[in-house]
């Protein structure tokens, strides 16, 4: 019996030295892998992805959400966006069963990088103040530092640029407590480039020197490739092009080297705005073309925009108006995509700042928060109703000028120019006078009236005959004679307005018989509107996003991407609720509940 005692406690033991040997052996590969990331990014995802194998082996819940988390971080660096992505929330699934807060925060901090590189910065921002609330709670300095960095960066892309200062200044604060270098010359990079803009040139050739000093210094390379492009940057803005050519063309370079995709394209735009300047239009426009080719690859539409314009800035330089033309008018529809984007990305952004600013000032009431919540959202229609109503003004002026100048040039080059900019000038037009009605509901209060839903229903559909599909569609009008109900008049004029021009301009027009039915419906505490079509229809990640500022589910159709928003917004004026169901090649049935 001591005999057996004594080889169960052997082989317990021995159990227990194997586990601790291969924990410390994981750990040991995940803290090389973190610090091989500054100048060997293949080493670090050798070594994690060998954590991660042992972890499997060890079946360590901890060690293998660890392992998951870095190699997400270091995909996301090299642009591997949606790998990144999915090992960032298997991560995250593992940390939550371990309640571990600061894993679930450092697998969140990768997903926003992922996020804002490819242009969605308000989801991204969610996830950076979460991350934000996280390591303060844990006064945990080192990833203050990275988030308040990449929150400037969100903020800077928003326009925003005294918060962003602001944010780049917080993260050099919290480098220096953490007595990270690198973290401190990380915010200078940006925040050179923010001083170049403000036309503080000696000021922002001092921090960015200051940068490449500190990254000489430490060994961190693929950090020095980044300050080196902001270095190329100022002296770009200072003439001094063979510097500048000379520090872009390193940092290439070392982006090549550490597989840092996202700051090679963005070298490579500059690189070619610099040719230009040069008056080296072949250089510009090979290293344009293949910023463009990453840049399609990988969704970044910030460079891909860009260098569309400087592309069709090079062809019209040589001559090629043909060409001009082409690259001028992906340069719009892409601008217009980012304008679009970035406003909506605007609106949800401050709402999400609203959240930050409520995490910041936990003790007060529910109703401090909602009234914090609701005064940003009033000062941001203004702001947005303000904006829409000065530029339609000049707008205006602008499509008639332009329909002056089409009488009176005969160049059929330029007459194709002038049209473009007709389409594009009503296309802004159309989103201004979209704006306006959306921001209008919340600072017009009409007074209440008895509603008549047939009436409502037949006018709109009188004023949609202008509609191509117009003729072809039958319409199914079944409305309760006896409903009894009151409201804005103009609220429900938009919501049955929006859903008839959505059904006339979804319709199917090969089928032989499309058709829309509206129903209106009463019970005894609301009323039931429903509009269902034999349209083109929807799959179900269209469905999600219908309603989201600018979204378009067809762009083939004409369109704002503002009618589904602005119909949902005059459901919520009157406390209701709107669904949509859809199949594609199907149709799709909208059901509006009004509380009466």
């Amino acid at each position: 019996m001591e005999l057996l005692y004594l080889s169960r406690t052997i082989t317990t033991n021995f159990l227990e030295i194997s586990e601790k040997t291969a924990f410390n052996k994981i750990k040991s590969l995940l803290d090389e892998a973190y610090e091989s990331r500054i100048n060997n990014l293949d080493r670090s995802i050798k070594l994690a992805e060998q954590a991660l194998n042992l972890s499997k082996e060890s079946l360590d819940k901890s060690c293998i959400a660890k392992s998951l988390s870095l190699l997400s971080l270091f995909h996301m660096i090299i642009g591997d966006f949606d790998l990144s992505i999915n090992m960032a929330n298997e991560a995250i699934e593992n940390f939550e069963e371990l309640n571990d807060e600061k894993g679930i925060a450092d697998a969140k901090y990768t997903i926003a990088g992922a996020l804002y590189k490819t242009d969605d910065y308000s989801k991204g921002l969610n996830y950076l103040i979460d991350c934000l609330a996280t390591y303060k709670k844990l006064e945990d300095y080192h990833n203050m530092a990275r988030v308040q960095k990449s929150m400037g960066t969100i903020y800077e892309f928003f326009g925003d640029v005294n918060s962003a200062a602001e944010s780049y200044e917080e993260a050099i604060e919290s480098g220096k407590v953490a007595g990270d270098l690198n973290l401190q010359s990380n915010a200078f990079n940006p925040l050179s480039g923010l001083y170049l803009n403000q036309n503080k040139i000696a000021k922002a050739l001092e921090i960015i020197q200051d940068s490449i000093s500190i990254k000489q210094k430490t060994g961190d390379i693929r950090g020095l490739a980044f300050a080196l492009y902001g270095r190329g940057k100022v002296f770009t803005q200072t003439k001094q092009f063979e510097q500048a050519e000379q520090d872009f063309l390193e940092s290439i370079k070392i982006h090549e080297e550490m597989g840092e995709k996202l700051g090679w394209a963005m070298s490579h735009h500059k690189l070619g705005a610099l040719y230009i300047k040069m008056g080296r239009l072949e250089d510009a426009k090979e290293i344009l073309v293949k910023a463009l080719e990453y840049s399609n690859k990988s969704k970044i539409i910030l460079i891909k925009f860009k260098a569309n314009l400087l592309l069709h800035e090079i062809a019209k330089k040589e001559g090629n108006y043909e060409l001009a033309l082409k690259y001028m008018t992906q340069y719009v529809e892409e601008k217009e995509s980012v304008i679009n984007d970035r406003t909506a990305k605007v609106i949800e952004g401050y709402g999400v700042i609203s959240k930050m600013q409520a995490l910041e000032h936990e003790a007060n009431s529910q109703k401090e928060k909602a009234d914090i919540i609701e005064k940003k959202k009033i000062e941001l229609d203004s702001f947005f109703y303000r904006i829409s109503h000065d530029l339609k003004g000049p707008i205006t002026s602008l499509m008639s000028l332009n329909y002056v100048a089409k009488l009176e040039v005969k160049d059929e080059a330029a007459l194709k120019f002038l049209e473009e900019y007709d389409a594009q000038a009503n296309r802004l037009n159309n989103i201004l006078d979209g704006l306006l009605r959306l921001t209008k509901m919340s600072f017009n209060e009409d007074s209440k009236q008895e509603i008549d839903f047939e009436k409502v229903i037949y006018d709109c559909i009188s004023s949609y005959k202008f509609l191509a599909n117009y003729d072809r569609v039958e319409f199914k009008i079944d409305v309760d004679p006896k409903i009894k109900y009151q409201a804005e008049w103009a609220l429900i004029n938009t919501i049955i307005q929006n859903l008839i021009e959505n059904g006339i301009k979804y319709a199917r027009i090969e089928d032989n018989n499309p058709q829309i039915s509206i129903s209106v419906k009463q019970n005894d505490t609301s009323i039931e509107i429903i509009a269902a079509d034999n349209g083109i229809g929807m799959d179900e990640k269209t469905v999600e996003n219908i309603f989201v500022m600018f979204f378009r589910a067809n762009r083939k159709i004409e369109g704002t991407g503002l009618g589904l928003h602005i119909l949902k917004r005059a459901v919520e004026r009157l406390n209701g609720e709107i669904s949509a169901e859809s199949k594609l090649g199907e149709g799709t049935t909208f059901t509006v509940v009004l509380p009466k």
